[in-house]
């Protein structure tokens, strides 16, 4: 789809007129605008009129496509479906002392969108956040927010999970938040599970679910944090 998008139309003008070799001055008198105006077209101050546009391709020898915005959409993307196989999830992730927490996910239908809340099963199902799923065939992302109207902290929290790469019934992802209600942000490992974990798979999952020595590495030498979520070979 196209879009005259305030945030690109001013660079692309802008490129395409230096490509042919025109100042401001001579794009605005072949295309009967003010300077001032073609300025403020290439400062996104204003976006001109459909009829401008095809003015400044005509002016410039170019196609539509090269001064509107082509946004690439993912028509795969799915708001109202559940991706997992059950309503009931389970999410476990460790903390600094590698301690395993237990966190619940239920999935309903409400107004026709996916909506996730946010468990805790040690605290009788407290919800804690609430949001939605968009996902396709890949991955799964869960964005949200606080629950409680009362609460004026602002809050949200974001996760990714890897569907493909999985060799059982685990799914491996991160999820992103703060630390403590102190803006500080925070990434750690997950797995979903569709069933509650016993003592012993938690034992393996504590293990699977820490920063390896290939990752610390990798994050000294790129700046980057790319964490291992493919389960490939189970835990």
């Amino acid at each position: 789809m196209y879009s005259l998008n305030s945030y690109n139309f001013g660079n692309l003008f802008r490129t395409a007129r230096k490509s042919k070799g025109l100042s401001i001055e001579e794009i605005a008198k072949k295309i009967d605008k003010a300077p001032s105006t073609v300025y403020k077209y290439e400062k996104n101050t204003i976006i001109p009129d459909f009829e401008t546009v095809i003015s400044i391709c005509n002016a410039l020898e170019i196609s539509l496509d090269e001064l509107a915005f082509k946004e690439e959409v993912d028509t795969n993307i799915d708001m109202t479906r559940n991706p997992f196989p059950t309503n009931i999830l389970y999410m476990y992730y460790i903390d600094n002392i590698d301690k395993l927490y237990e966190m619940k996910l239920e999935i309903k239908v409400e107004d026709g969108i996916m909506k996730v809340y946010f468990k805790v099963p040690s605290l009788n199902d407290k919800i804690f956040f609430v949001g939605s799923i968009e996902s396709n065939s890949d991955v799964c992302f869960i964005i949200l927010k606080n629950y409680s109207f009362s609460n004026t902290h602002f809050e949200k929290v974001m996760m990714f999970i890897n569907i493909t790469h999985s060799s059982d019934n685990i799914k491996m992802g991160i999820i992103c938040g703060e630390k403590d209600n102190t803006y500080i942000p925070v990434v750690k490992k997950i797995c979903i599970a569709e069933q509650p974990l016993k003592d012993n798979e938690k034992v393996k999952m504590i293990k699977r679910l820490e920063i390896t020595k290939k990752e610390i590495e990798q994050i000294k030498d790129d700046g980057y944090w790319y964490p291992d979520v493919s389960n490939k070979t189970g835990y």
